[in-house]
């Protein structure tokens, strides 16, 4: 079983267990889905009255942690959203054991700059003991829109 089905059948035992709310997806490296983890993300950071300027930071980070898997992983992609307490989670795995790292790109590259957006927005960035997994913590000031 690949790291990312093994990831979403793990999330799904969580999320049915936990009465926060939550989601978990699982797609394969395709462009398209960066776009579709950031509308869901957005919606569901809304339904759960996230202030606009968490989510706003919360959805940039999104969009960077799954374009890095998308672009640098390997075979399928497993997405988790989560509210736990006062912070976001958010899980990427694929199966690439090279863990995402913050990068000093230079003033004239392209790319590179993912992980550090990401950071500023983070409480915290982990990675799984194996690579696999890249989870996120972001705080939230608070549920006001």
């Amino acid at each position: 079983m690949s790291p990312a089905t093994t990831a979403l059948l793990s999330a799904a035992a969580d999320l049915r267990l936990d009465p926060r709310p939550g989601f978990a997806a699982t797609f394969p490296p395709c462009p398209s889905r960066v776009g579709e983890m950031r509308r869901r993300t957005a919606s569901r950071l809304q339904a759960w009255k996230i202030s606009q300027r968490d989510a706003e930071g919360i959805t940039l980070a999104v969009s960077e942690l799954v374009t890095n898997s998308v672009v640098h992983g390997e075979g399928s992609v497993c997405f988790v959203l989560r509210q736990v307490a006062n912070e976001i989670r958010v899980e990427v795995t694929d199966s690439n054991p090279q863990p995402a790292m913050v990068k000093n790109a230079g003033p004239d590259d392209i790319s590179g700059r993912g992980m550090f957006l990401t950071a500023v927005f983070a409480q915290r960035i982990e990675v799984s003991d194996d690579g696999y997994t890249t989870t996120v913590a972001f705080p939230v000031s608070g549920h006001q829109r």
